[in-house]
């Protein structure tokens, strides 16, 4: 993500438009309505969150000073990429042992950040309760180890070219927060439970819609 920097606001735009448009044409041509609707509820919501956590709470902050407008689509990449990783593990992988492995990573890297890190972190282990109750979910839980896969990589890459800062504290100064936080992985998996949720309500008043609309 660092290399988009060098673009600048400017260049922004552009780059929306091709990530938008390799977007639309994966979904066009591999996806079903439930994923396509899914990617346009996950773009919605990241957005609302990408709002309320940089201009209301301050959690984190951007190296160019602004909110790139090209992050509803890369959202979408994220996760159609966590759909397809999950679709493709090989099915005699048991599930239960990956999402096993998934949580004690990320259990592990909570309960470090909390103890042992220089930065010490509170909200991690807040997160890592939230993401063992999503596994409640079957859709959300099947996609749990490919949301550590591919989230988990993004952004120690987005932090580690300095394009996103997490700031150490919440808005309230109670919760401390790590440079590189584990609660990133129960983020993605919550915003993802909530579009696997607002799918079939989405998809109905879409048809109510459209079955109101005169015929041609």
């Amino acid at each position: 993500m660092g290399l988009m920097d060098p673009l600048g606001p400017r260049g922004q735009p552009a780059l929306a438009l091709g990530i938008g448009a390799v977007v639309a044409g994966w979904l066009a041509v591999r996806e079903n309505v439930l994923v396509r609707t899914q990617v346009l509820v996950v773009a919605l919501i990241t957005s609302v969150v990408e709002v309320a956590a940089t201009r209301w709470l301050g959690l984190w902050d951007y190296r160019l000073g602004n909110l790139p407008v090209y992050l509803p689509a890369l959202h979408a990449v994220i996760f159609l990429t966590v759909v397809v990783v999950a679709r493709s593990l090989p099915p005699w992988l048991p599930r239960r042992l990956l999402l096993g492995c998934a949580l004690a990573g990320v259990g592990l890297w909570a309960g470090w950040q909390l103890l042992l890190s220089e930065r010490t972190d509170t909200v991690g282990v807040l997160w890592f309760l939230v993401l063992l109750a999503l596994c409640r979910h079957r859709e959300t839980a099947d996609r749990i180890p490919a949301i550590v896969v591919v989230t988990v990589p993004h952004d120690v890459m987005a932090t580690g070219t300095g394009m996103v800062a997490y700031r150490s504290h919440d808005v309230t100064g109670l919760l401390s927060v790590a440079a590189q936080p584990s609660a990133i992985v129960g983020g993605y998996a919550l915003i993802y439970y909530f579009a696997s949720l607002m799918v079939p309500t989405v998809l109905s008043l879409w048809r109510r819609c459209a079955s109101r609309l005169p015929a041609s």
